[in-house]
């Protein structure tokens, strides 16, 4: 008996362990600094914050870490818990992480908030321009590469950074309009929802991987180019130097 008991407790620790090393908990920690950083840095009163956030989006979902309503415009978050030094810039598609010489590529951050400022400027019907794509690692991670003002790499430089914006570009009757919009549209948070995004986002994934018309890297569309050397048709990213998406030309 004994024994299945300190079975049964090794195993719980080993999925405790297992847990808290994982992307979800790592991510859930970098975004509970966040929502800390914004509740205790900015007046509630001027600046309307919303976390975890989940929007229809054309034929599936968005989820969107944080978000900023006030007088100065709309700040979207995306949270990034991340150790090592990263590599990168506002134009590549993905960026590369490096911890002990170990190198792990991922979707540029500023790229992939772009789509849930997108989906604000579709929800709300307001000028891009008032829209602030942010994006906080929350992590030990250092840059090594220059990068955009809007990527911040301390939770506590957010609400420095959301004060430097003071030109006001909404009015009170607006940012009602808006709260109210947000509220209505705004899919309740639940196992429910949290799980049918992430299927929305595999099924995402695996459609962008098969669309023969798509740049595997960045979803841009693809045209036919020559290898000079071997004379070879191939496709290639449109938006080349800046990705380098490649695919082979079906045969007929």
């Amino acid at each position: 008996m004994e024994m299945i008991v300190l079975v049964g407790l090794g195993l719980l620790i080993a999925i405790g362990l297992g847990y808290l090393g994982s992307p979800t908990f790592k991510g859930k920690v970098g975004e509970a600094r966040v929502s800390s950083a914004i509740s205790r840095g900015l007046d509630p009163d001027i600046y309307r914050s919303y976390h975890d956030i989940t929007l229809p989006s054309g034929d599936g979902t968005t989820q969107i870490d944080h978000l900023i309503v006030a007088r100065f415009g709309l700040f979207v978050i995306e949270t990034k818990n991340m150790q090592g030094w990263i590599f990168g810039s506002e134009k590549q598609s993905s960026w590369t992480q490096v911890i002990y010489g170990k190198k792990t590529k991922f979707q540029n951050p500023l790229r992939q908030n772009f789509k849930h400022v997108k989906a604000i400027e579709a929800h709300l019907g307001i000028p891009i321009s008032t829209i602030h794509n942010v994006v906080v690692f929350s992590g030990s991670a250092q840059p090594k590469t220059d990068m955009p003002s809007s990527v911040l790499w301390n939770h506590r430089s957010l609400p420095r950074y959301v004060l430097s914006k003071q030109d006001v570009v909404f009015t009170g009757e607006q940012l009602a309009g808006m709260h109210a919009a947000l509220e209505s549209a705004a899919l309740p948070a639940s196992k429910a929802t949290h799980k049918a995004h992430v299927a929305h986002v595999k099924i995402e994934i695996t459609r962008r991987k098969n669309d023969p018309n798509a740049c595997p890297k960045c979803s841009a569309r693809m045209v036919e180019r020559t290898n000079k050397k071997t004379g070879q048709k191939f496709l290639g990213c449109s938006r080349f130097p800046k990705c380098r998406g490649v695919r082979q030309v079906a045969s007929a």
